[in-house]
């Protein structure tokens, strides 16, 4: 499915995480907690250790699969919806899980936030604000759980052709 930009600004898609064909090639699911501070809180991965540990491990995940034509759009979708968990979620923890089958792949970042992450229509000017428009524009699917804790998005292989 194709999308142009501008419908991707319609809405925020609200659908449960989807559930890929089987069979399940790989997956991978981590738990990911913030360091304590010095005052009992949780910091932020302010340095962005966790989204580039998260990159690194999606792109060993996909190349053994030979998902190549993907990597780059995965691992950006993994930035982008890592970020947003980290830097918006209620108590610096989330939960990362990137699922690989034969046609193609899941990647699903719970917050825990009851708060639904939603598009923003961003001056040219702004630093931030363009991630969910780029999780729009380059996943083939993707939305936020009704319950609003869990952003996901799909990317399709190609078709194998005989």
């Amino acid at each position: 499915m194709t999308r142009t930009l501008h419908a991707a600004t319609d809405a925020t898609p609200t659908a449960p995480v989807p559930t890929l064909a089987e069979p399940v090639c790989d997956e991978f699911a981590v738990r990911v907690s913030g360091a304590a501070a010095m005052d009992g809180t949780l910091e932020r991965d302010v340095d962005g250790r966790w989204v580039g540990r998260l990159r690194h491990i999606s792109a060993a995940k996909v190349r053994p699969w030979g998902l190549n034509s993907l990597m780059d759009d995965v691992q950006l979708l993994v930035s982008e919806l890592v970020t947003n968990a980290l830097r918006y979620g209620d108590d610096g923890e989330i939960g990362f899980r990137l699922v690989i089958t034969l046609q193609g792949v899941l990647i699903a970042v719970n917050d825990g936030s009851g708060r639904r992450l939603r598009l923003s229509v961003v001056d040219e000017e702004s630093e931030t604000g363009r991630g969910l428009f780029l999780v729009a524009a380059i996943a083939d699917d993707w939305g936020v759980s009704p319950d609003g804790t869990t952003t996901w998005c799909t990317l399709r292989t190609a078709p194998v052709r005989r």
